[in-house]
């Protein structure tokens, strides 16, 4: 006979998501390595530094996200906070093609704190990736470049 709560048992794909998610979180745990940047900006952040200059139609298409959300974001960057001195970590200019559009790229600052954001999320990967051996790595890193494949299927 069958328990009442067996379809509550946990499924692999649940307890799969279920270790994505508290890998994600330990990611970002720790304090002398947490981020100083929000996901939104630092992936504007590495969209323009790998892009250089776009319209802010091209960015709203590339990161998926209305104009609220564009404002919002755009502002958090250019209004930019460390040490309690403003930097914007973006410029926004007119565009010269159609002066009623704008373009936006990443500022000295905003390279900068890349940069920085970056240099602290590998030390918090080779923390995690420490215990593994050259194989498992080899084998993880095949293993998530089929993910991003696989989710970059439209």
């Amino acid at each position: 006979m069958k328990r009442a709560d067996d379809s509550k048992k946990k499924t692999s794909l649940d307890s799969f998501v279920e270790g994505i998610s508290l890998l994600v979180l330990e990611l970002g745990r720790h304090p002398e390595s947490s981020s100083i940047l929000t996901y939104g900006q630092e992936t504007l952040l590495t969209l323009l530094s790998q892009g250089g200059k776009m319209s802010l139609k091209d960015v709203k298409s590339h990161l998926h996200i209305n104009t609220f959300q564009m404002s919002r974001l755009l502002s958090s960057l250019e209004n930019y906070v460390e040490d309690k001195n403003r930097m914007p970590l973006v410029v926004r200019e007119v565009n010269e093609q159609d002066k009623r559009q704008w373009v936006i790229s990443i500022s000295d600052d905003g390279r900068r704190v890349l940069t920085e954001e970056l240099h602290r999320r590998k030390l918090r990967v080779k923390k995690i990736l420490n215990p593994l051996t050259q194989e498992e790595k080899a084998g993880l890193m095949s293993i998530i470049q089929k993910m991003i494949a696989a989710a970059r299927q439209k």
